[in-house]
């Protein structure tokens, strides 16, 4: 699942009507509540306040007066259509005179969130391993190299004996000992989860 990495919004105009779409990263549900209080602020005097969202892969939606499934049911299939995840999008109507119907009003509400989604830089969680490696100078280089391509370094201490922090996605210990001879010290840290920018398009 893919998650947004900030707040952004998008708008359209359908006969008159003007759709905004904020979309919004979430972790959890509880916060609906005060964001729709403070988008209200944002925008005053707007016909309604529709939102769909998927926290922790469950689905949340409101019509906020609008024909029943015409509004939130877009929304969250708009999310579900790039596979987010903790994820709010809320869509801002001021009304324009002019009925659009149901599947007018469908294809507004599922219109602005795509095009605000295909705006957003998405993210995907990734796990990774923590390491710190002690080795002698005489091996830095193929050290050097091997890192390059199949980690990360984070941080590097050369004293006595040359120390590198690296993460990795997948265990890369029996390369170290063969670049090294089995003479390097590999110390396992933690492991960490973190958002990777992605473009799934």
């Amino acid at each position: 699942m893919y998650h947004i990495k900030k707040r952004l919004t998008s708008q359209i105009e359908v006969k008159k009507s003007r759709f905004i779409c904020i979309l919004i990263p979430l972790d959890n549900d509880r916060e609906i509540k005060e964001i729709i209080k403070q988008i209200k602020k944002e925008y005053p005097k707007a016909t309604h306040y529709c939102y769909g969202g998927i926290i922790n892969s469950s689905n949340r939606t409101n019509d906020d007066g609008e024909p029943a499934s015409t509004a939130g049911k877009p929304i969250l299939e708009a999310l579900k259509n790039y596979q987010l995840d903790n994820v709010l999008a809320v869509v801002v109507r001021y009304f324009g005179g002019t009925l659009l119907g149901t599947s007018g009003l469908i294809k507004a509400y599922g219109s602005v969130t795509t095009q605000a989604i295909k705006s957003a830089v998405l993210t995907l969680s990734k796990t990774v391993y923590n390491y710190k490696l002690t080795v002698d100078y005489q091996y830095t280089s193929k050290i050097e190299h091997l890192l390059l391509k199949n980690a990360s370094i984070t941080d590097r201490d050369f004293s006595d004996k040359c120390i590198y922090y690296f993460q990795c996605e997948k265990p890369i210990d029996e390369l170290i000992k063969e670049a090294t001879s089995s003479t390097a010290k590999l110390e396992f840290i933690n492991k960490d989860t973190i958002e990777v920018e992605v473009n799934p398009n």
